[in-house]
C-alpha cells in the first residue's frame, strides 16, 4: 500500500506521531512518504537543527521513508493557509491512503480535491487540538476555528472517510468545535514506541547500573517542562516527605526546568536531574524507573513511559482516559499534595498488580497495533 501524510509539523529525529507511525507503516510493508514544508522551521528553539533541515534538500529518506517538501505561505505555528506544488506531488506519488494531521491548513482542501478525483482512494484527518492547547485568542478562535474550518467540514462532507481524534478529548473536539458528524469520527491515539525501546536493549539492572542507581531503589521518573503549574514543585515535596517512611524512594528529573525547581533540586538529595535529554535517553530515564509520574497536565511523555512498560501516575482527563479504562496506574483527580502522597503509597503497595497490566497495555498502543488499526480503516474503538 502507497500511505502518503501530509504533516506541517514534522521536525527530522522527533518522537512524535507524525514521525513514529510513518516508520512503522513502513516495517509493516508498506511504501510510506511524508510531505512536510520547511516554513514551519523558524518556529522551533534550536536554530542548529533547523539550518541542518534545510540542508537536506526538498527530499531524502529517514528510516526508510522518504519525505518530501512543499513550499507553504501564510503560516502561523499552528497552520498553512497556502501550499504551493501539493496537488503536483500527490499525482506523481499516486497514493493509495491520504493521511492528513491536522485540520487547520489549506493542504486539507488539496487533499481532498485529490480524494475528489480519485474516490478509490481512503481519505484520513487526525486531530491532535482540544480545548486544554488551544488558542487563547478569543477572536481568532471564534473566526478561524469555530466558523472558518466548521464551513470546511460540512464543504468536504463525505469526501474524507474519516476523521480521528488522538486522545478522546480531541475526539469530542472535533464534534463540539469543528462540527464533524459523531459517526465520522474514530480513536487513533497517540502511540507508544515500543521498537525504538526494545531495538535499545533496555535492561533495567545494566541501566541502573549505568545511571548510578541502586536495583534496591524505587524510582519516580518526570520530566518536560517542570514548574510548579505541571504540579512538579509538589512531587518534590511528596518525595521528601516519603522519605523517613519510604528511605529507597528517589526521584529522577528530565527536561528544562525553571529556577523555582532548579533551586528545590539543590536541596534535595533525593533528587536527580538530568536535564534536557535527547529520546534515546529520555526512553532509557523511563525504563529504569518504576513509575512515571505528571501531577497535572497531559505531555506526550506518558505514551513513552507506556512504551517502557511502567506504571503511571497522571492526573485524569479525557486525554488518558483509554489509559484510565486500561488501570495501568493511579489517576488523579486534583493532583494536589495529598493525592499525590497516597497515590505513590497506593501504588508502591500494589506495585506489582500495576506492572503486570502495565506491560500488556504496551502492546495494545504501540505503534504496530496502531497502524495495523488504519488498515482496516476503523482506528481504535473508544469507550464512553
Amino acid at each position: 500500500m502507497k500511505i502518503v501524510h501530509i504533516t506541517h509539523h514534522y521536525i527530522d529525529g522527533w518522537g512524535y506521531q507524525d514521525n513514529l507511525l510513518p516508520e512503522y507503516q513502513y516495517r509493516q510493508g508498506d511504501e510510506v512518504v511524508v510531505v512536510s514544508d520547511n516554513d514551519h522551521l523558524g518556529y522551533m528553539q534550536n536554530p542548529e537543527l533547523a539550518s541542518a533541515i534545510r540542508a537536506r534538500g526538498s527530499e531524502y529518506v529517514i528510516n526508510g521513508v522518504r519525505i518530501r517538501k512543499i513550499k507553504c505561505f501564510f503560516n502561523t505555528s499552528n497552520t498553512s493557509l497556502f501550499c504551493k506544488g501539493l496537488y503536483r506531488l500527490l499525482r506523481e506519488e499516486q497514493p493509495d491512503m491520504i493521511l492528513h494531521h491536522g485540520i487547520d491548513s489549506s493542504s486539507l482542501v488539496v487533499a481532498t480535491m485529490y480524494k475528489y478525483n480519485h474516490k478509490d482512494i481512503r481519505l484520513y484527518v487526525d486531530n491532535h487540538a482540544d480545548a486544554i492547547n488551544e488558542t487563547r485568542n478569543r477572536i481568532w478562535d471564534i473566526c478561524y476555528n469555530k466558523v472558518l474550518l466548521s464551513a470546511v467540514v460540512k464543504l468536504l462532507g463525505d469526501l474524507v472517510d474519516c476523521y480521528f481524534g488522538v486522545t478522546p478529548l480531541r475526539c469530542e473536539y472535533l464534534h463540539v468545535k469543528f462540527g464533524v458528524p459523531s459517526h465520522k469520527i474514530g480513536f487513533l491515539p497517540i502511540g507508544c514506541d515500543t521498537y525504538h525501546v526494545d531495538a535499545l536493549g533496555l535492561n533495567r539492572v545494566e541501566l541502573r547500573q549505568k545511571y548510578g542507581f541502586s536495583n534496591d531503589a524505587f524510582l519516580v521518573v518526570s520530566g518536560g517542562k517542570m514548574d510548579a503549574s505541571k504540579g512538579t514543585i509538589d512531587l518534590i515535596n511528596v518525595i521528601r516527605d516519603l522519605q523517613e517512611e519510604i528511605p529507597q524512594l528517589h526521584l529522577i528529573l528530565f527536561g528544562k526546568s525553571d529556577s523555582e525547581v532548579a533551586e528545590a533540586v539543590k536541596e534535595s538529595p533525593f533528587v536527580s536531574n538530568f536535564g534536557w535529554c535527547d529520546r534515546d535517553t529520555t526512553l532509557s530515564l523511563l525504563a529504569l524507573s518504576d513509575v512515571a509520574c505528571w501531577p497535572l497536565l497531559h505531555t506526550t511523555l506518558i505514551e513513552d513511559a507506556v512504551a517502557c512498560g511502567i506504571p503511571l501516575i497522571v492526573k485524569s482527563s479525557g486525554n488518558v482516559r483509554h489509559f484510565q479504562q486500561e488501570q495501568n496506574g493511579i489517576f488523579l483527580q486534583t493532583g494536589d499534595y495529598q493525592e499525590l502522597l497516597k497515590a505513590i503509597r497506593d501504588i508502591i503497595h500494589d506495585y506489582q498488580h500495576f506492572s503486570v497490566v502495565s506491560s500488556r497495555v504496551r502492546y495494545k498502543y504501540s505503534y504496530d497495533a496502531i497502524a495495523a488499526s488504519l488498515k482496516t480503516g476503523c482506528g481504535y474503538g473508544l469507550e464512553q
